[in-house]
């Protein structure tokens, strides 16, 4: 398995993804990950760790040849590292290597001529030129047609990768048009813990990792433009602000208004057991919403624009949803003011997420796709 990013901590979608192969193919196979040097916890699945280290040389390679084939500047977030030589070693200390995945796309360029193996999996997660195309819809000015720029080669180098590998996976089907005919749609679903008992103290949550642009932007309409509304009719409502890297702005509105903020989150499970209405009025961002799956898995009932529920139609169909500020202050007040029905709607999402959406089903699909099981999916 090769990642651009070590899996821990586990802040961002590429690396909840990352960790969801590790534990799907750890009891199965002998494992070597291949990522930049990280910290392995004691409580990882049992794998081989060969770290790729940084290199100036590669990086000032990666610019140039980024020049040349019109990469997508995105992509050099993955260059700057010995990819070759620690392919090299991974195959010396645990190959040859019946099957290989390589996550996103902005490592393919860096790593696809080197990994060998006798089955390839390209697992792209979500199209982030369909992410850069919503993020030059909401800019303004030259950002807008830098952003544009940067899709349109994003989607060049997207839709090439998907043609050098057995396999391509995203983690939902409105993503698979962006990778052609062949991709296939596996989740990675969220782990579950002890359904909830006792008491929540916050009334509303909202959480991500608050640095992302589509997290952060969401962060801002929470505070701006629905707190308000939701202060006004329950003056003593509480709410919760989490996720890592919460900018300083962010961190300022902490103490004021019933806000608290928590960044970074500790222990994420039980934090959001504390939380009645989770809230995401999100607008932009691809793939699944991993922090609606967490929602639902601790319980909390679920305010939310349809933006925030892409691909997870059987958690849509038990959420409230909204498309501007006004509706969803009235869709979260109205569940604070009827906690009988909060606790039944994060029970019924809950039951949703043991249903459809676990950790445990999602690593059995991701083990048949990179071992090649015929069986469908």
């Amino acid at each position: 398995m090769v990642s651009s990013r070590f899996p821990w901590p586990v802040v961002t979608g590429d690396r909840i993804r990352a960790l969801a192969w590790l534990q799907a193919l750890a009891p199965r196979a002998d494992v070597t990950l291949v990522a930049p040097s990280g910290r392995v916890p004691e409580a990882a699945p049992g794998f081989r760790f060969v770290p790729a280290r940084r290199s100036p040389a590669a990086l000032a390679a990666a610019v140039a040849r980024a020049a040349v084939e019109r990469l997508p500047a995105t992509a050099l977030l993955a260059a700057g590292y010995g990819w070759r030589e620690a392919l090299a070693r991974a195959e010396d200390e645990g190959g040859p290597f019946d099957a290989a995945v390589v996550l996103l796309a902005r490592l393919d360029p860096w790593v696809a001529r080197h990994v060998r193996a006798g089955r390839r999996v390209f697992d792209a997660i979500d199209s982030l030129a369909a992410n850069l195309e919503a993020r030059a819809a909401a800019a303004h000015g030259p950002a807008r047609g830098l952003w544009r720029w940067e899709a349109a080669r994003t989607r060049r180098l997207e839709s090439g990768a998907a043609g050098r590998y057995d396999e391509t996976l995203v983690v939902a089907d409105a993503e698979r048009a962006a990778f052609g005919p062949r991709a296939a749609a596996i989740f990675h679903g969220v782990e579950l813990g002890p359904r909830a008992t006792g008491e929540r103290e916050f009334d509303v949550g909202f959480w991500g990792r608050l640095a992302y642009f589509a997290n952060r932007d969401a962060a801002g309409v929470v505070l701006d433009e629905v707190w308000p509304r939701v202060r006004a009719r329950r003056p003593g409502a509480t709410l919760l602000v989490a996720g890592a890297d919460a900018p300083a702005a962010i961190r300022a509105r902490g103490g004021r208004d019933g806000v608290t903020v928590v960044s970074p989150m500790s222990d994420r499970g039980a934090l959001l057991r504390r939380v009645k209405v989770a809230l995401f009025p999100l607008r932009f961002g691809t793939g699944q919403s991993n922090k609606v799956l967490e929602a639902a898995e601790a319980s909390c009932a679920l305010v939310a624009t349809p933006e925030a529920v892409r691909g997870l139609d059987a958690i849509a169909a038990g959420a409230a949803l909204a498309g501007d500020p006004e509706a969803l202050a009235v869709r979260v007040v109205a569940l604070l003011g009827d906690p009988a029905a909060a606790r039944a709607s994060g029970a019924a999402l809950r039951d949703t997420v043991e249903r459809e959406y676990s950790r445990a089903a999602a690593c059995e699909r991701l083990a048949a796709a990179a071992l090649g099981d015929p069986e469908p999916r």
